[in-house]
């Protein structure tokens, strides 16, 4: 066998096998809702994801029904004959739907009419959101003005003089007493002494004068 051949046959062997990997990889994926998760609060339009793939596929659907085992189911869209593996399979539109709780079924089915399912229970539906009631603040209370009390009238009161006043009396001028000068009486022996006495004095204070010009003019 030349390796031309080995080439081939082991090319055939792999592309045989293509199926085979291709179908195990499909079972291995299970049809599953991953969002919204159970026991979750929706509301508006909610983006429904998951897994929609099997062996043998033909199609999928997702439904919703009222409360935790719903009798009656409701079509999501329509019917998808393309599998999805960790993606968007439909768009939930709740906005026309009472509160409440709900569940969502994932129904993918194969071609021999066998089919898988998946449940979501717990929705809880919440488009009409509480009114919010405006809380008015509470008045502050007013201070009332106390009543002003009369206050004392001053009253001018002129006393009227029950005698007629005396005019007054100038104030008297103390004189300054003129005093004389008393010249003192000496005895006449007196008088002569001292006046002999004094030219004397004088007479001594000129010599001594004298005394000392004529010194200063021999020096």
């Amino acid at each position: 066998m030349n390796r031309r051949t080995r080439y081939l046959l082991v090319c055939l062997l792999l592309l045989g096998m293509l199926p085979l990997v291709a179908a195990r990889t499909v079972q291995n994926e299970q049809p599953v809702i991953s969002s919204p998760e159970p026991n979750t609060t929706v509301r508006g339009i909610v983006a429904i994801r998951g897994t929609a793939t099997i062996a043998n596929f033909q199609f999928y659907k997702v439904e919703f029904g009222r409360g935790p085992n719903p009798t009656e189911w409701h079509l999501i869209g329509a019917t998808q004959s393309t599998p999805v593996i960790n993606g968007v399979l439909a768009q939930w539109d709740t906005t026309g739907l009472p509160d409440g709780a709900y569940t969502l079924r994932l129904t993918v089915v194969k071609n021999d009419g066998n089919y898988m399912e998946y449940p979501v229970q717990g929705l809880i539906v919440a488009n009409k959101r509480p009114t919010e009631t405006p809380t008015s603040a509470t008045p502050e209370p007013t201070a009332t003005p106390l009543p002003k009390l009369p206050g004392p009238t001053m009253t001018l009161v002129i006393l009227q003089p029950t005698a007629a006043l005396a005019p007054p009396t100038p104030t008297p001028t103390p004189e300054r007493p003129l005093s004389r000068g008393i010249i003192p009486k000496l005895p006449l022996a007196e008088w002569r002494d001292a006046f002999v006495m004094g030219a004397g004095t004088m007479l001594a204070i000129f010599a001594v004068i004298g005394i000392v010009f004529a010194l200063r003019r021999i020096l």
